[in-house]
């Protein structure tokens, strides 16, 4: 039966526990991203923030979040502070 030891990452510091918190944050706004949009998602990761007991689950939540606000800007040519010049539209 395998087992899980929690340790300390050797570079950063940042221990095993909150590094699993934050991959879990990230991984549940995957699975909700499924069936949710975008919009919903931030209000979802906006309640997280506020009600979760684990700060590292909700940056890891929000993390993914932005990762995809980022890639739907990307996608549709628009970066989230600057647009694209006139004469490329």
């Amino acid at each position: 039966m395998p087992t899980l030891t929690l340790a300390s990452a050797p570079d950063t510091g940042v221990s095993a526990v909150t590094s699993l918190d934050w991959a879990t944050g990230r991984a549940d706004a995957y699975d909700d991203h499924a069936t949710l949009t975008l919009d919903e998602l931030a209000v979802r990761a906006a309640y997280i923030a506020d009600l979760h007991p684990s700060l590292a689950y909700a940056e890891g939540y929000i993390a993914y979040l932005q990762g995809e606000q980022l890639s739907q800007h990307l996608i549709s040519g628009r970066t989230p502070g600057r647009d694209l010049p006139r004469a490329a539209r």
